[in-house]
């Protein structure tokens, strides 16, 4: 057969020219998917320490599954402090607390003269995380974004559709479910007065309802039992690892709806935690220490004085609430909480960067003092009683130390949609969620501390 080439010649300018005009055609053979149709659902398991990992016998099924078809990093560590609300903020902007500003569950606001520091939760986004977000990104691109308790993230004005930690009766997705007969008026209204293991289950179904009817690009989902549980009756406990089988089954859940929105194909599932946990017998009480040193005293009941700790279980931050003595009172309290029984570490203003932890010269929010709890401690802030105590009507369970604690590991799977399979991840961290989210939907955080996963990614299907 002769080929005639002025009819071939033709043939392959067309072919060429509709590459160029639809550069994703030649590769959808490969299962190529355009970023505006890719789905990331990021799962936040509170308080799934990584360490856990170790037992093979862990029994979490579908969890085990997605690593399997997908990878776990061997060891992945969060930021300094390690709280719900700092950690997860950490891993959607890309930085640590020195530059997203949010340091405990909630904005920290320092009082007048000799007035305590008040954690305000119900703060707007906007107003409390000072560094753009990968949702905010991906908003700005067109993309559809969607939360389901995810924290920190209160109003957010770049978040599509929103089932919040505490729902609101009149919401879109609320009112919506109430018509599919999910959610009762009563519930959505008492919300809150649901077991955190019933609050998981209302969440999950949020999330699947989310993910079927609206198909978002991005979905934040945090669940809190296993947090609850483990606070509660301490890691290594029957009852935290009860918390963890049943976060595994809301886990199947949402997979379940992935592949019944028929978006199996095109999506990628991220599961995280924020922090690990230690069980502690003994509580150090740096407010009853101020109150012997004369520097707070309890009023009429209040609280006063020019000092002020606020405790967050494995650390806490001292607040000079007197200016003029900053300087005479940040070396002497730094010299008695070295000495104290149960202080690991007392961490001074000149190192807070190298943790991770912003200037209180130039961020309000931030103490004057971080203090780290040793082994077997935990920080509580009540002003009366022992200094030192044994742990009663306290959490047996804690977080909070340092960021570097093997202990305090965390969490991170990737399977699905442009993760390579069996790839190798000796260790990541929480400040690399946010790249890897933006580079799975073909955009790119910039002016970040944490990185892209190019090692587990496939790169011909995340350009």
């Amino acid at each position: 057969m002769r080929i005639n080439r002025r009819e071939i010649l033709p043939c392959a300018a067309a072919l060429l020219f509709a590459a160029a005009i639809f550069p994703h055609a030649s590769r959808a053979a490969d299962g190529y998917v355009p970023p505006k149709d890719r789905v990331v659902v990021v799962i936040s398991i509170d308080g799934f320490p990584g360490w856990e990992w170790q037992d093979p016998r862990l029994s979490v099924p579908n969890l085990w599954k997605l690593a399997s078809q997908g990878v776990r990093a061997e060891t992945a560590t969060t930021t300094n402090p390690t709280m719900t609300w700092p950690s997860h903020t950490s891993m959607v902007t890309g930085v640590p607390p020195a530059r997203h500003g949010v340091l405990y569950n909630g904005l920290p606001v320092r009082g007048g003269e000799r007035a305590p520091v008040v954690v305000k939760q119900w703060v707007p986004k906007e107003e409390l995380v000072q560094a753009p977000t990968v949702y905010d990104l991906a908003y700005g691109a067109g993309f559809t974004t969607a939360e389901v308790d995810w924290v920190a993230i209160h109003q957010a004005k770049t978040i599509t559709w929103r089932f919040p930690e505490i729902p609101d009766p009149a919401g879109v997705i609320e009112k919506e479910m109430a018509a599919a007969g999910i959610l009762s008026e009563t519930d959505a209204r008492e919300f809150s007065k649901i077991s955190p293991v019933g609050r998981d289950r209302y969440w999950t179904e949020a999330a699947v309802h989310i993910l079927e009817r609206h198909k978002p690009n991005l979905l934040l989902f945090h669940l809190l039992n296993v947090d609850a549980n483990n606070h509660a009756h301490g890691p290594r406990t029957y009852a935290s690892k009860t918390a963890y089988a049943y976060a595994d089954e809301c886990v199947a859940k949402i997979v379940d709806a992935l592949k019944a929105a028929g978006l199996s194909n095109r999506a990628t599932i991220l599961v995280v935690s924020d922090h690990g946990f230690k069980t502690a017998k003994q509580v150090v009480r740096p407010n009853a220490i101020l109150h012997r040193l004369g520097l707070l005293s309890l009023e009429n009941a209040k609280i006063a004085g020019d000092v002020y700790a606020t405790s967050s279980g494995g650390s806490a931050m001292l607040y000079i609430a007197n200016p003029a003595r900053k300087a005479e009172l940040i070396p002497r309290l730094a010299e008695v909480f070295r000495a104290t029984e149960g202080v690991d570490r007392v961490v001074l203003p000149a190192d807070f960067r190298e943790w991770g932890l912003p200037n209180p010269e130039t961020n309000a929010r931030m103490g004057d003092l971080f203090l780290l709890a040793k082994d077997g401690y935990a920080f509580n802030g009540r002003p009366e009683g022992p200094e030192i105590d044994g742990v009663t009507g306290t959490y047996p369970g804690n977080h909070g130390y340092a960021a570097s604690d093997p202990d305090m590991s965390v969490t991170f799977i990737a399977s699905g949609y442009g993760i390579r399979a069996g790839a190798t991840l000796d260790r990541m961290s929480s400040l690399d969620l946010g790249p890897t989210i933006a580079a799975l939907l073909g955009l790119e955080m910039k002016n970040v501390e944490g990185r892209v996963l190019k090692e587990i990614l496939v790169p011909e299907k995340v350009r």
